[in-house]
């Protein structure tokens, strides 16, 4: 009896769920979601030719993810272990010229194409190995059509106190040694020193409004109607000269911040090799020649008075001056 009443009650529970038929409808290669206990619709998850699309229909990698939140990312990816050497996301490619995570952003707003975030002293943010290039920045913002250039290739971001850079040479025996260092207030420790595409030291100084155009070159002179002003020498054997206008200083020195510089102030070169304008009036230039300013706005000329040269010299010539006027570089040695 109890035998019957089971297989009853199973051919009751068959006719049943035979009545109760699943309804709805779908977009063909969309992954099917049920959408209530009898029906079914589309996911947001569409499938086609073995590659996998969220929210979009538009399949441009083996797995694309798309949305429009201004507040959830695309993908998240978070490991909660804590312990070992975890990833929230890992990329790996076998192509010599490959690229393990690529990362863009679209659009004249701006955005970030890779963003690194971590909140433990000892977790990395982001983290890129290769035998060439382990982590690489690019900006095309306005690459052709902006002036000046705005795109920023990298930024990097710290709390005062922190540091913003930090360069270590990789030994065989996975010792890790540190060769450079740049600090939240922008100074920088090289243990190999640095080397610069400019042949001089240069500081930072306003000039005098004056009529002449002043230029790469120029030999200027200390502006005693002003404070901390300089102007074109122009008077032979002036022990107010300061320095040559630095054509493309190595270093060049400032008591503003960064991107506060005035834009009445020029480069002064005091230290270094120069390009210097130089004349021949007062005899022509041999390389070694002692320099002095000039009767001419802004050169300099071959200084033969050593009764007036105390205070005067400008540095040694380089390179030879026949005649007429023109560039030559010079050795600055201030004296």
């Amino acid at each position: 009896m109890a035998k019957s009443a089971l297989l009853l009650l199973t051919v009751l529970l068959c006719a049943a769920f035979s009545n109760a038929q699943v309804t709805g409808s779908g977009t063909n290669h969309f992954v099917p979601l049920w959408t209530g206990k009898t029906s079914l619709g589309n996911s947001p998850i569409a499938a086609s030719g073995g590659n996998v699309a969220i929210g979009t229909t538009s399949v441009s990698g083996k797995l694309s993810v798309a949305t429009t939140s201004t507040t959830l990312p695309a993908i998240f990816g978070y490991d909660s272990a804590p312990t070992g050497l975890t990833s929230g996301i890992l990329g790996f490619v076998s192509s010599p010229d490959g690229v393990g995570l690529l990362g863009g952003a679209i659009g004249a707003s701006g955005g970030w194409g890779v963003k690194g975030f971590s909140d433990s002293p000892n977790a990395v943010g982001v983290e890129g190995f290769s035998p060439t290039v382990g982590v690489r920045g690019q900006s095309l913002l306005c690459a052709s059509t902006c002036t000046p250039q705005t795109g920023e290739a990298g930024q990097f971001i710290v709390a005062s106190g922190g540091t913003l850079l930090h360069g270590y040479l990789s030994s065989s025996s996975g010792v890790w040694t540190s060769v450079f260092r740049v600090d939240s207030n922008g100074e920088g420790f090289f243990d190999g020193g640095t080397q610069m595409g400019g042949a001089d030291f240069a500081e930072s100084v306003i000039v005098a409004n004056e009529s002449a155009k002043h230029e790469p070159g120029d030999v200027l002179a200390v502006d005693d109607s002003a404070k901390r002003q300089l102007k074109l020498s122009s008077e032979p054997y002036s022990t107010l000269v300061a320095g040559v206008y630095s054509t493309k200083p190595g270093v060049l020195a400032t008591n503003h911040r960064l991107e506060q510089r005035d834009p009445n102030e020029i480069p002064l070169a005091i230290v270094g090799i120069v390009p210097c304008r130089a004349s021949a009036e007062n005899g022509a230039i041999r390389a070694g020649d002692l320099l002095v300013a000039s009767s001419t706005p802004g050169f300099a000329m071959k200084g033969t008075d050593r009764s007036r040269m105390l205070g005067a010299v400008i540095g040694k010539a380089l390179e030879p001056l026949n005649d007429g006027k023109g560039t030559i570089q010079v050795l600055l040695t201030l004296q």
